[in-house]
């Protein structure tokens, strides 16, 4: 199978056409009709129903659902060669990955002592854990600021933070800031998922907890903000309450996060201590009480 022939196919599913995808690939009709008939010969089935001519082509059942591999393919191709055309990295700039949820003056205080301090420049690139732990294993970054889950020989824990519960300061569980509330205090809460949240599948169930979603946010700002307007409550890290929200602590449910440093096996340690010293000097997030 060509990978030349996956991209016409792909051209002619979204354009709707052989003429529109010629267009689009600046590639000759009669060189894309004869990859696609080259392909459907190699599938053993037609791709299109061509009863409209040239200037319509419909995909068949099959051919949608053949799509979404051959996107999938192309695109990890494209990913695979920009990884390998990427520049090597300067000897005087560490790439740091920076978890995405950490609080914006948590990041910010760390910045500003990088900047101010001798040593290799800092370029920054924000993720999730799981993207983090890809750069790694990609060389597209030499340490990552992010959640540690279990404890390694190339690990750092750097502090722990609960998970609290967000309100609207109007909100019947505000008045429980105080004291804590209970899992049982947030049965079929409208809530707002954060799609970025670091938890586990099913941890909140395994506590007990019963939400019901009545949106899911990946921006944590328009989380706050929908709290704040009393949308529903939000769960996330204490250091990310801000603004006019409450955050209410768990009296008996467990949840936190841990962050710290993960690097690369051949990182010196010298380069380790430089980061974590900075890190641990921007002190950790003033958490609400």
């Amino acid at each position: 199978m060509k990978f030349q022939h996956l991209r016409f196919f792909c051209a002619v599913v979204e354009q709707q056409s052989v003429t529109a995808a010629s267009d689009c690939l600046h590639i000759s009709q009669p060189a894309i009709s004869a990859g696609l008939k080259a392909l459907e010969d190699e599938l053993g089935r037609p791709l299109f129903d061509r009863s409209g001519g040239r200037q319509r082509v419909i995909p068949t059942r099959d051919a949608l659902r053949f799509y979404e591999d051959a996107r999938d393919i192309l695109e990890r191709c494209e990913q695979a060669r920009a990884i390998f055309q990427e520049p090597k990295p300067r000897a005087d700039v560490i790439r740091v990955g920076v978890l995405r949820t950490l609080a914006a003056g948590t990041v910010e205080a760390a910045l500003t002592i990088a900047a101010g301090t001798p040593g290799p420049l800092w370029s920054i690139r924000e993720g999730s854990p799981a993207e983090m732990t890809a750069w790694l294993a990609q060389d597209r970054i030499d340490i990552a600021w992010t959640t540690i889950e279990t404890p390694s020989a190339t690990s750092m824990p750097l502090w722990t933070e609960p998970f609290v519960v967000m309100v609207a300061p109007g909100h019947r569980l505000a008045a429980l800031a105080g004291t804590g509330v209970r899992p049982a205090d947030l049965e079929d809460e409208p809530a707002i998922g954060r799609t970025s949240c670091e938890m586990r599948s099913g941890t909140l169930r395994r506590s007990g907890i019963r939400l019901r979603m009545v949106a899911r946010v990946a921006r944590e700002d328009l989380v706050l903000r929908l709290v704040a307007k009393g949308v529903g409550i939000a769960i996330a890290p204490a250091s990310l309450a801000a603004g006019d929200v409450v955050a209410v602590p768990f009296d008996d449910a467990d949840l936190t996060r841990t962050i710290g440093l993960r690097w690369r096996k051949d990182l010196p340690d010298a380069t380790v201590g430089r980061v974590s010293d900075i890190l641990l000097r921007s002190g950790s997030p003033d958490l609400p009480r």
